[in-house]
């Protein structure tokens, strides 16, 4: 026997015929394919069921609809800084498209146009499904007084009574008790909740019955709703026509607050145009009122003294006059300059409007006229964000800076006014020198009309440069322009119902592809597929034994003509190449557990080489749970076991049963000692002796992932069968055993045998062709050796 081991020791699989595990995919689309076909009916129920489900939730399903606005967006490029009107129209950053598309976004904006749209009650009808709104199309018209921070959320009820009368109901909510209140058309009605007046539309019905739903709408919901939904964009890159646009259910009202929202951006551009002249007026009606008195007061004094004197001015006086009042039109212009740096620090203090530019008063002064202008748009941007905007910051420091550039520019005017000032004041007294030498009526006569010429030319100046401000006030008109009114463009969900369909039988079906994989993979604990026994084992596959439905333990023999014959023929075949010798050869056959059909394939194989001629013997080495006996209805006494102790001769324990044409030793008395016995000298004196005797042997031994008589015979045969039984084996408990079996067999003498495969059915699906009962069905059974020793006496 020693030299078959040597022999069986170069054993080496590489005939094209083993597909060796390494080049198996881990993933197995065919078996996947079947498993799937398996629960054919399943997909059939979730599918009728995802259509179902779909078909209730589309009977939930509103039209959206896109209501959208375009407007031109007038940036005037081409306008100078220099010009008159600069001083009254909107400076160029407010022109800029970018900043009025955020300018249109704002917060401010939005409420503005809130509060114009009015609208405290949203009107709807509430079916088993979905609801409908009844804006503008209500028989009724709510309107609140007051609503309490609680009612805001809540859904009241309202019915009509009679002409009359109607009734509000609630139906209670937590901390709020349910209640219902009748109250009249036109009249208050009063409630701890709210405080509201119904009345009538044209809508109202002759039959007076109606009954909806009606909610309240905060200004700061219907703010953040218009906020959130409210979309600007151009309509092409580099273009300045702007699309302002709404998505929702309600088209009519957000067609009313887009026409709203136009009007307030137009009154907002324009009220921005209209306020640098308005605060030019301004300033020009303090200079006025100033002067008034003034003039009064020169007029005066001059007819006096001319009634009084009786004189009129010479020619001497008259020019010296002359050149007088054109000094003081100059001074007068200094003055007006001065006082116009005044109001300029005073407003940059205050920071509580816009400034007036430079040449509304007829200053020429190119850098702070830009440097005003920047300041308007930048106070004007800063007034449209609000603080909460992000850029707000980022603003002020713009504002800051600005401000301080102004101000170094008024000290660059006040310095050059002075020098202008020094100048004239120079030129002024050599002229009042010249008076002085006129007698002394007219030198009188000259004071008084120059007094009331420089007010009368100064208040002339004023009102010259108030007309004009109102003209450009007058003829101011919004810079942009509407080019579609607001109206709805089109359906945004009109595919939601076909997506819903989708969506539900899609997630069906994933949800039945993952139940399968957790039944047929995750929940099963048994080995499922050919692959997935190599990918464990790294041993190639001997042969796969199909299902049989035939109880008997020898198929081969009864139905030699049937497929399943077929399988251990091809068996007997694929040995040559695991042995590469024809005879001796002793056969291991061993499984991870009981019940995995060792005994069974043993049988067939034994019958399988006999139907060859050859001289077969099959030994029944499971010593504490034999089955060979009662599978094959063999009446024995002895075997095995008996042989081993000396208590009896191979001659009594070898039967030639005359049926299978095969040798049976059958494993005897169940002894107290299996390990002990099998792993003894005697066992290899015995295969020794029957190799010699017999062309082929194979060994029917116990489980070795439940004890370890395998290991020792392993290293006795010259092929060591594993059989692995298909949905039967488990999985883990496999991969344990088989890891430390190979350690102690010599590489290339070891393969798989794939038990109970349903090759006609469901790809590599099985079922039981034993009975739970007919084989063991314990696995502590091997432990309980004297229960069964004690049976076995009783028999």
């Amino acid at each position: 026997m020693e030299s078959t081991n040597t022999k069986s020791t170069n054993f080496s699989i590489d005939d094209t015929n083993f597909q060796h595990p390494g080049n198996t995919s881990s993933f197995d689309l065919v078996l996947w394919i079947f498993r799937i076909l398996k629960y054919w009916y399943l997909f059939l129920v979730v599918i009728l069921l995802s259509l179902s489900l779909a078909l209730l939730k589309n009977k939930t399903w509103t039209p959206t609809y896109k209501t959208s606005s375009t407007i031109l967006i007038n940036e005037n490029k081409g306008q100078q800084v220099s010009d008159l009107t600069t001083g009254f129209a909107v400076s160029q950053g407010l022109r800029n498209v970018n900043n009025q598309m955020i300018m249109y976004g704002s917060y401010d904006l939005i409420s503005k146009s809130v509060d114009k749209l009015d609208i405290s009650t949203d009107i709807y009808h509430k079916g088993l499904l979905k609801s409908v709104s009844y804006y503008k199309a209500s028989p009724i018209l709510i309107k609140s007084n007051f609503i309490s921070e609680e009612a805001a959320s809540l859904d009241f009820r309202i019915r009509g009574i009679d002409t009359t009368a109607y009734e509000i109901t609630f139906d209670g909510a937590k901390n709020i008790a349910p209640f219902s209140i009748v109250g009249n058309y036109g009249t208050s009605l009063q409630h701890n909740l709210f405080f509201v007046t119904v009345d009538k539309t044209d809508q109202f019905p002759h039959t007076v019955k109606y009954e909806l739903n009606f909610n309240f709408l905060s200004r700061g919901q219907q703010i953040a709703d218009y906020n959130n939904r409210l979309n600007c964009s151009f309509l092409l890159d580099g273009a300045s026509v702007m699309e302002i646009s709404l998505v929702g259910k309600v088209t009519q009202r957000d067609i009313d607050f887009l026409k709203i929202l136009n009007q307030e951006f137009f009154d907002d551009n324009l009220k921005r145009k209209n306020a640098t002249a308005e605060r030019a007026i301004e300033f020009i009606n303090e200079q006025l009122l100033i002067l008034k008195d003034s003039i009064s007061s020169a007029e005066s004094k001059l007819n006096a003294y001319q009634s009084q004197a009786g004189i009129f001015s010479s020619d001497n006086s008259l020019r010296s006059s002359t050149e007088l009042v054109d000094l003081d039109k100059k001074k007068a212009e200094i003055r007006l300059r001065k006082e116009y740096t005044k109001f300029l620090q005073d407003n940059l203090k205050k920071e509580d409007g816009n400034l007036v530019p430079p040449s509304s008063m007829g200053i020429q002064d190119v850098e702070l006229a830009v440097l005003v202008s920047k300041y308007n748009d930048i106070f004007f941007e800063i007034k449209g964000l609000g603080s909460e905007n992000p850029i707000y910051k980022r603003y002020k420091l713009q504002l800051t800076d600005i401000k301080s550039s102004i101000n170094q520019s008024i000290v660059s005017m006040k310095n050059s006014i002075g020098i202008e000032e020094a100048d004239l004041n120079q030129r002024y007294s050599k002229l009042s020198a010249e008076v002085a030498s006129l007698p002394d009526k007219e030198r009188k006569l000259l004071t008084h009309e120059r007094d009331f010429k420089i007010n009368d030319s100064y208040n002339t100046y004023l009102l010259q440069r108030r007309i004009e401000s109102q003209i450009q006030l007058a003829s101011n008109m919004p810079d942009n322009l509407v080019l579609d009114n607001a109206r709805t463009t089109g359906l945004v969900n009109a595919g939601d119902i076909s997506n819903t369909y989708v969506y539900f039988v899609v997630t069906g079906l994933i949800l039945t592809i993952i139940f399968i994989f957790l039944k047929e993979v995750l929940l099963k604990t048994s080995i499922q597929s050919r692959s997935e026994v190599e990918k464990i084992s790294e041993l190639p596959i001997l042969g796969t034994i199909e299902h049989t439905e035939r109880k008997e333990m020898m198929v081969l023999y009864k139905y030699p003509k049937s497929s399943f014959a077929e399988n251990f023929r091809h068996l007997r075949s694929r040995m040559i190449y695991l042995t590469k010798r024809d005879s001796p050869i002793v056969m291991l056959i061993t499984s991870t557990e009981p019940r995995d059909g060792k005994t069974f394939v043993a049988c067939n194989l034994a019958s399988a080489y006999q139907m060859t001629g050859k001289k077969t013997l099959m030994i029944d080495f499971d010593l504490r749970r034999p089955a060979l006996s009662k599978a094959l209805d063999l009446d024995t006494q002895k075997g095995l076991s008996n042989f081993l102790i000396g208590k009896a001769s191979l001659a009594d324990v070898v039967i030639s049963h005359p049926d299978f044409g095969f040798d049976i030793l059958p494993a005897g008395t169940i002894p107290p000692n299996p390990s002990e016995l099998i792993n003894s000298e005697m066992t290899k004196k015995l295969l020794s002796f029957l190799s010699k005797e017999y062309e082929y042997i194979i060994l029917d031994c116990s489980p070795v992932g439940l004890v370890s008589d395998a290991h020792f015979l392993a290293k006795l045969a010259d092929v060591v069968l594993y059989v692995v039984r298909n949905e039967k084996t488990n999985r883990n408990f496999f991969k344990h055993t088989i890891s430390e079996f190979k350690g102690d067999v010599t590489s290339g003498k070891m393969a798989i045998i794939y038990n109970d495969v349903d090759l006609d059915g469901n790809y590599y699906a099985s079922r039981n062709y034993y009975g739970k009962s007919s084989y063991y069905h314990k696995h502590n059974s091997y432990y309980n050796n004297d229960e069964f020793v004690d049976e076995q006496n009783q028999n």
